[in-house]
């Protein structure tokens, strides 16, 4: 996997430091291509495994540092940015100029600008579009609203990007979504793949730059019916769903507060939230199913949402506090495993759809990104129904002292999960025997 995109992947998802290095180790470490159980295989790998659909796998991301040098694009800044304008504050440029190249990671990673604002993808708001592995795009296309004119990739950049302008090659499609207004989402279309972008932000020139809306014109922008009828939890390590509250208190102290606020940029907050490390990933539901992500910080009482930071009330703290303290009611498939990750010394591996198998030379690094999928999904228990074996994975410390974990695909192509004779089924999110498939043939030695 190209290192630069697994990296940019993973700052969007705002994944904790360990799971950045746990999942970096798994993915730059040498290992031998020698093997001992191996049928010669010659199928092509479309994309590498892309991490984005576990933790989020497109969502979870550490954020902006500088948005005049086009670094983090999801712009929360660091400490020291704070204070590097000698006068504290900084002009915005109205007219768009290209200024140099820029090496940062930052500055490829996915943005389409349209109106000001910054489209990107987001595996945080995955679910409220309904969406899935075997979600056909083409159905979902509308109006084609025009095509990316200005390649923003390696570039250093002043003032507002025109309309169109993106990390995307030119002449890449911008499509409208069917009965999602283009104030939400956008479909983008490069080279017949098909991503949803979502409203994410307001361009500003720099972190002094007043960012000038109100949470009520975000909500509007983003939701058809926008009264929060629910909150999810999300997980701080790599963005995957552990809880839904509906609680009416939380929901009544929501509704009255947050759309009363005004979005603050980082230069116009007093503290610096990313002093403390505990946060609370948090996604406000709509009453249309459509979402907006926030952070919050207890430590400071602010939350980070469209792109900058509103103050939030201790009462209205208390509730996501309390939210965050109840954890999850369901278990990962990795908590039914007896091994952590750093335990599996050995890992047998084998698709029963066309025979492959094998013994994984490097189990720790093959390993990783099993585990990737098995701490991303929450589940439930199921009936085996009208499904089929289609892998198997036999994981442990040894040839003796291990766990069999077998995947069936269920009728409706859905994988169901069996672990010592019960099965299981995610409670939110649909895994999908591809992701398997391009695990076992990119992270492994088949």
């Amino acid at each position: 996997m190209n290192k630069d995109v697994y990296i940019s992947g993973m700052n969007k998802l705002k994944a904790s430091k360990s799971f950045h290095a746990r999942l970096e180790k798994s993915l730059t470490q040498p290992y031998k291509q020698k093997m001992n159980y191996r049928k010669t295989c010659f199928i092509p790998a479309f994309f590498v495994m892309c991490l984005l659909l576990f933790l989020c796998i497109n969502q979870i991301t550490t954020l902006l540092n500088n948005r005049a040098d086009s670094n983090w694009i999801t712009n929360e800044p660091q400490a020291s940015d704070k204070h590097a304008s000698n006068n504290g504050k900084d002009k915005s440029q109205d007219e768009f100029r290209i200024i140099g190249k820029s090496d940062a990671e930052a500055s490829y990673i996915a943005v389409v600008y349209i109106d000001g604002f910054a489209y990107e993808p987001s595996e945080w708001l995955k679910y409220s579009l309904n969406l899935s592995d075997d979600t056909d795009y083409n159905a979902l296309k509308g109006k084609k609203l025009g095509e990316v004119t200005l390649d923003l990739k390696g570039k250093k950049y002043k003032g507002t990007p025109p309309d169109f302008s993106s990390t995307y090659d030119i002449g890449t499609e911008i499509y409208e979504i069917k009965n999602v207004d283009p104030t939400c989402a956008v479909l983008v279309n490069l080279h017949g793949n098909y991503e949803i972008f979502y409203r994410e932000r307001k361009y500003v020139s720099s972190i002094y730059e007043p960012i000038g809306l109100s949470m009520s014109e975000v909500f509007n922008m983003l939701s058809d019916h926008p009264e929060i009828i629910s909150v999810e939890l999300r997980s701080g390590e790599n963005g995957s769903w552990m809880a839904t509250s509906e609680d009416e208190n939380l929901l009544a102290l929501a509704n009255k507060e947050l759309p009363q606020r005004t979005i603050l940029n980082y230069g116009e907050i007093d503290k610096n939230p990313y002093d403390y490390s505990y946060r609370i990933p948090l996604n406000l539901i709509f009453a249309d199913g459509r979402a907006l992500n926030i952070q919050v910080y207890p430590a400071v009482r602010l939350a980070y949402a469209f792109g900058g930071y509103i103050p939030v009330s201790e009462e209205l703290c208390d509730a996501f506090k309390a939210l965050y303290k109840q954890g999850s009611p369901y278990p990962l498939i990795s908590d039914l495993i007896p091994y952590n990750e750093e335990q599996i010394s050995y890992l047998y591996l084998k698709n029963h759809t066309n025979g492959d198998e094998v013994i994984c030379e490097n189990p720790q690094w093959s390993a990783a990104g099993l585990y990737a999928i098995l701490s991303y999904y929450r589940v439930e228990e199921t009936a085996a129904g009208d499904s089929r074996l289609v892998m198997t994975a036999i994981l442990g410390k040894s040839e003796t002292d291990n766990i069999t974990v077998n995947f069936y695909e269920t009728a409706e192509k859905r994988i169901i999960t069996e672990i010592q004779g019960i099965f299981y089924k995610p409670v939110r999110g649909q895994l999908m025997f591809k992701s398997l498939d391009s695990y076992l043939y990119n992270n492994t030695d088949l």
